[in-house]
């Protein structure tokens, strides 16, 4: 994406008081639980992940509060910063939740893939961008009749929302209740939660992947397929359920069938044991047993019917590669997002889209070890693996805090191990951080301070 110039004198403040986000942090729990007391038992289950979702959803919008505020970089401008005139509003706010890629997005809502109009060769970006989340926006705007900016917003929120209670009741069937606090609140409160609350298909794509890895464990092989088909048509990232699928059928075609128990004869036998009565009950299991076959042969088919539909109307099978090529250098270069972005914040430390992916990427070596000792389902550790492995063999964009938000299984992994006062310190500074990269991200003051989300 291009750069923004503005001029020099624009400083970011970065001085937001560490404190007060501890001691909101702190309080936070008991604030939830007094008003989990006051509902049905139904209800309670869902408060301490929803509690803990709006909590951090006030940090991000406080972040560009300050930004309007204080008239920093892209705000002395609209948001959108002249690419897509027609979600200019007169409320910043909105703007900024509809910038970067939300704003290619929002254009496919209001004008779809104009692929048709133009001769191969001739790559247009919104192409890159797969469609599942506008579509929903565009449900989501056909039955509320909002414009296409405030239905991205209302639905980024809401599938965010969503996403949060999934995972903690995915981290809650895989270990317990009080793990699964800390591991919903530090993936809300994560530095890359703010896509949270843009237009952007981290929340969807996550809400399929818990629906998809579920499904798997329980070997629900239908809904595993589904699920992982429509992940592949919402991110590139949503591949990766491809593998997970592929791992659990495997499994299933491999484990060794249960025999049936064979009855005793004479003094002693259980009379409980009963033999199958016929040939269709022997053959049974083998037949369930092929039917997880159904789940890896779905799971490509929502990425590959996108590619066949622009293909169609382009005539170029390619035609997603190039787009992606052409205008964020997308290719497979894993030395320039690992090694290569390491030296380059090594010379360049001042600049964000160096430094960030660089600690993020130490941050992914210590939290592979901690999922690597956790040791969950071998297809949430595939699943998580695959993400990052896509992240890293492009040169891109490096690994970025947001790619965590998708490869939710490290973030589980960080706060397993952690309690008490370490946990507070960690959640602590992760919203600071959230604040701090919110800031930068919202600001892009200049082609220096400019972070690509």
């Amino acid at each position: 994406m291009a750069d923004i110039d503005v001029p020099e004198r624009t400083v970011i403040r970065t001085d937001l008081e560490p404190g007060l986000l501890r001691g909101l942090t702190a309080a936070l729990p008991g604030l939830i639980d007094r008003a989990r007391d006051r509902l049905p038992p139904a209800a309670r289950l869902l408060v301490r992940p929803l509690g803990v979702y709006l909590a951090s959803r006030l940090v991000v919008y406080a972040a560009i509060g300050v930004v309007i505020a204080l008239h920093l970089g892209a705000s002395n401008q609209h948001f959108n910063m002249g690419w897509f005139p027609d979600h200019s509003t007169s409320r910043p706010l909105f703007e900024a939740l509809g910038m970067w890629d939300g704003g290619w997005y929002l254009h496919i809502v209001s004008h779809g893939y104009d692929t048709q109009l133009h001769p191969v060769g001739a790559y247009l970006p919104s192409v890159a961008f797969l469609p599942l989340l506008p579509l929903v926006v565009k449900a989501t705007a056909f039955v509320t009749g909002l414009k296409a900016l405030h239905a991205g917003i209302l639905t980024a929120f809401v599938i965010g929302a969503v996403a949060s209670v999934a995972i903690w009741l995915f981290v809650r069937y895989l270990t317990d209740g009080p793990t699964a606090d800390r591991a919903t609140a530090l993936w809300c409160f994560f530095p890359g939660a703010f896509t949270l609350s843009f237009v952007y298909s981290e929340g969807l794509l996550v809400v399929l992947a818990v629906v998809c890895l579920y499904a798997l464990m329980r070997q629900r092989w239908l809904l595993a397929g589904v699920a992982a088909l429509l992940a592949g048509a919402t991110a590139p990232a949503g591949l990766a359920l491809v593998g997970a699928c592929a791992w659990g059928a495997g499994a299933a075609l491999l484990r060794r069938p249960q025999t049936p128990p064979v009855a005793r004869l004479g003094p002693g036998a259980l009379a409980t044991t009963e033999l199958p009565r016929t040939a269709e009950a022997r053959v049974a299991r083998p037949r369930r047993a092929w039917l997880a076959l159904t789940a890896p042969l779905l799971a490509p088919i929502g990425f590959l019917a996108y590619m066949a539909y622009l293909w169609q109307r382009t005539g170029d099978i390619t035609y997603w590669y190039w787009a992606e090529r052409s205008f964020w250098d997308g290719r497979f270069n894993p030395y320039t997002s690992t090694i290569g972005r390491v030296i380059q914040a090594w010379h360049m430390p001042e600049i964000p889209d160096f430094l960030v992916p660089t600690i993020c990427l130490f941050v992914l070596a210590a939290a592979a070890i901690m999922l690597w000792r956790w040791k969950p389902p071998a297809v949430v550790t595939i699943y998580a693996a695959l993400v990052m492995a896509f992240v890293m063999s492009s040169g891109t964009l490096g690994v970025r805090p947001r790619f965590y938000i998708a490869a939710f299984p490290f973030v589980v992994a960080m706060a397993r191990p952690a309690k008490g006062p370490a946990f507070s310190a960690l959640l602590g500074a992760s919203a600071t951080l959230l604040a701090l990269l919110t800031l930068v991200v919202v600001a892009a003051v200049n082609s220096a301070w400019t972070f690509t989300p």
